[in-house]
């Protein structure tokens, strides 16, 4: 069956992954494999993070009695039945707490494992190829529960480099590097994509009984800066000065800014080409603050983004957060004490924010609500929630967990709606509200439907891939307990 054949189909392929799938990211641009004499020549890689919840063990004494102790129990209840009524009543509340400690200390059995499944689809098919995954174990054994590719990519010397981000269940942000693995011409069974993630750099100990559980992040695609000495380019030598961002969400109610450092650095490994250049990740939390509470508590802080992108830093300085506590916030990172804007019309928690990748002032905010909002950042009118109105606004049919622009064409949108599956959304309208300021004609509609998974689809993104043979727009999704992942036509 040709690709062609296959995208009138409503999926293209379909896996099972080992535990619950909470994002999937792809990298927007195709790889060529050096050396590849496969016919897969072109490659996109694509990660799925995973999070399970492990189940409290039981506990026994040490020395395996459980027995004894009941006798014990029972010797106490018959020396209870000559002791006055207050005198049991004491002992009730001594029995309660320490049943509070043992639930305490059984909560604290209870464990949060992950992995990442980095695949590499195949523009001839658009398939997973199982055989061909490549399983990364966290490296704190924690689920993931967020995951970004830092698009742009870096420059590691002797060949381009992509960067993957995680949010981990520990309170930790991990950074992996995206490398080609020397290929054993001797085993038969060795992969043909030839890539794997390797880990390079971890925040700083982010304790999760302080901050909670790293919920989501984004990278600043706006900020990565290099530089190129005089005397190292005559030398061959390559950059050497790289800075970009991180924002990371908490829930525990708070944000965390994370400077991110790149240096060159010559890694060794037995499983790595040695002859290229990688960089040498150094991660810097440089600022933290409490960002939502709900009833005077801290409330967890679902989703946060830079608003700028790669094309336009004009609001660098800001970043988007939304939280439980239905309230969308713009924060100005210099002075973060307090909001810049709070908009708290939602009708349930703010799930999901993310700039457009091409537009200087535009962003989408989705929420519990089912609903998703186009929003103008000169229209956003200070603290008040009648400061601004959005654009547009869509019904989805299901709560928002996921968005992604389309890449290249500004009018259209990905969705990640829970239980309501996947959404393809075409906005008219928004290109002429950045030149023109005026919102009127700004149209937001359904164009496609994907309700193929059967639990809450919580990962979505975009397979872009063209060639002389064929011109294919492909979504990519996963949802969390059927442990699924498709590729499917987005036309």
């Amino acid at each position: 069956m040709t690709i062609m054949e296959q995208s009138s189909c409503c999926w293209l392929d379909r896996i099972q992954v080992p535990m619950n799938a909470c994002s999937l990211e792809t990298l927007y641009t195709p790889i060529h494999p050096q050396n590849n004499t496969s016919s897969r020549s072109t490659i996109h890689p694509l990660v799925i993070g995973c999070y399970q919840l492990n189940e409290t063990m039981s506990k026994v004494n040490n020395n395996g009695d459980n027995n004894s102790t009941s006798d014990h129990s029972l010797i106490g209840e018959e020396e209870e039945d000559n002791q006055e009524e207050h005198d049991d009543d004491e002992e009730k509340e001594e029995e309660e707490e320490e049943e509070e400690e043992e639930g305490k200390e059984d909560a604290q059995l209870a464990s949060r494992s992950g992995e990442l499944l980095l695949y590499t689809i195949c523009e001839n098919d658009m398939k997973f190829h199982q055989d061909q995954v490549h399983i990364v174990k966290t490296v704190d054994e924690s689920g993931v529960l967020d995951g970004k590719w830092l698009q742009r990519g870096v420059d590691s010397g002797n060949m381009q480099g992509y960067l993957y981000a995680t949010a981990n269940a520990s309170g930790c942000i991990n950074i992996y590097t995206l490398e080609q693995c020397a290929l054993d011409s001797s085993d038969s069974s060795s992969r043909t994509s030839g890539y794997q993630l390797r880990h390079v750099a971890v925040s700083q100990s982010d304790d999760a009984n302080i901050h909670g559980l790293a919920l989501s992040l984004a990278w600043d695609e706006s900020s990565t800066t290099s530089s190129l000495d005089h005397d190292d380019c005559a030398n061959n030598d390559p950059l050497v000065i790289k800075q970009t961002r991180i924002i990371s969400s908490y829930s525990k109610g708070s944000l965390a800014l994370h400077d991110i450092y790149l240096s060159k650095n010559e890694m060794d490994g037995d499983d790595i080409d040695t002859t290229a250049t990688t960089a040498m990740i150094r991660m810097e939390e440089s600022q933290r603050w409490d960002a939502h509470t709900l009833f005077a508590c801290p409330s967890e802080v679902w989703t946060t983004c830079f608003t700028s992108n790669k094309y336009y830093n004009t609001h660098s300085n800001s970043v988007l957060s939304g939280g439980d506590d239905c309230k969308m916030k713009l924060w100005d990172m210099r002075t973060c004490h307090k909001p810049m804007h709070v908009q708290d019309d939602f009708e349930a928690g703010v799930t999901a924010v993310s700039y457009h990748p091409r537009l200087e002032h535009i962003f989408a905010v989705g929420s519990y609500d089912e609903k998703i909002r186009i929003w103008d950042m000169r229209k956003l009118g200070g603290r008040s929630s009648n400061g601004g109105l959005p654009l547009d606004c869509i019904d989805v049919g299901g709560g928002v967990w996921r968005i992604k622009w389309h890449p290249w064409d500004g009018n259209r949108m990905l969705v990640g709606a829970m239980h309501g599956g996947c959404r393809v959304l075409q906005i008219d309208g928004i290109q002429h509200v950045e030149t023109t300021l005026d919102s009127v004609g700004v149209n937001s509609r359904i164009t496609k439907e994907f309700k193929e998974h059967k639990s809450m689809a919580y990962g979505a993104d975009w397979i872009l891939s063209s060639s002389e043979n064929y011109d294919l727009d492909a979504a990519t999704s996963c949802s969390f307990y059927d442990k699924a992942a498709y590729i499917w036509n987005a036309h």
